[in-house]
């Protein structure tokens, strides 16, 4: 069965809901990591910058709670994350043809919010690209990121497909995933798990170190968790094992 890549009024809408949530919610993101983690003195020690992560990515969390049972959350389903958008496509639970308007909200969102934040801090912006620590290489960083996401998106396919009788807090199981995995890795990898949380800065700050990797990675991850987790469904519902995987989206 073919896929329809062409995207209708009510997809085209859906996006432009996309790109508002993904501003708002970078914008937030980079407001937090400016005065929670970038305005942290010189001389800190490794304690309080833990600390400070932490407190940041749980509320990075919270704040993805609260994007994501918004009526506006709601309607796009608040993916704000490429990643996250490719993923449910491999698994099959989101359509082919609201990818590419996704996407693209999504990388827009991720360079308006480095634009505002570049207007209203200026240089002290470049707090907010993300770093690896000392001796985290791209090899490394890659195998984090792409097992965090793949993490994340197995779960999400998860519910999607067993529909629990508790699963209602579902947006608070994925804030909190992400949440833990910023407060985690925050201090070694960087803590991103979304592809455009670096895309924005590292455009406005002119540091590209590692970017494929922070770009890329993520998508792998996702990718094969949604393409794998689609694959037990299938196992698990044999009439559907001979149909070709573009009809389930």
């Amino acid at each position: 069965m073919k896929i329809d890549w062409r995207p209708t009024r009510g997809d085209m809408r859906a996006a432009l809901v996309e790109f508002v949530l993904t501003t708002l919610f970078f914008a937030a993101v980079f407001g937090l990591v400016r005065w929670g983690i970038g305005a942290m003195a010189a001389g800190g020690s490794a304690a309080e910058l833990r600390v400070r992560v932490v407190v940041v990515s749980m509320v990075v969390g919270l704040v993805i709670v609260g994007f994501a049972t918004s009526r506006a959350g709601r309607f796009s389903g608040a993916h704000m994350n490429p990643a996250i958008t490719l993923g449910l496509y491999a698994f099959g639970s989101f359509p082919g043809r609201r990818v590419v308007p996704y996407l693209v909200a999504q990388s827009a969102g991720s360079v308006a919010a480095a634009g505002i934040t570049w207007l209203a801090w200026g240089r002290a912006a470049t707090t907010s690209v993300v770093q690896p620590a000392a001796g985290w290489g791209g090899a490394a960083v890659f195998v984090a990121e792409a097992a965090t996401l793949a993490v994340i998106v197995a779960t999400m396919c998860w519910l999607t497909a067993n529909r629990p009788a508790w699963r209602w807090p579902g947006p608070w199981i994925v804030g909190g995933l992400f949440g833990v995995q910023g407060a985690v890795l925050g201090t070694f990898t960087g803590g991103s798990a979304n592809p455009m949380r670096q895309l924005g800065p590292a455009l406005f700050a002119g540091q590209f170190h590692l970017l494929a990797v922070y770009l890329l990675a993520p998508i792998v991850g996702a990718m094969i968790a949604g393409w794998v987790s689609w694959r037990l469904q299938v196992r698990s519902l044999p009439a559907l094992a001979a149909e070709p995987v573009a009809a389930h989206r």
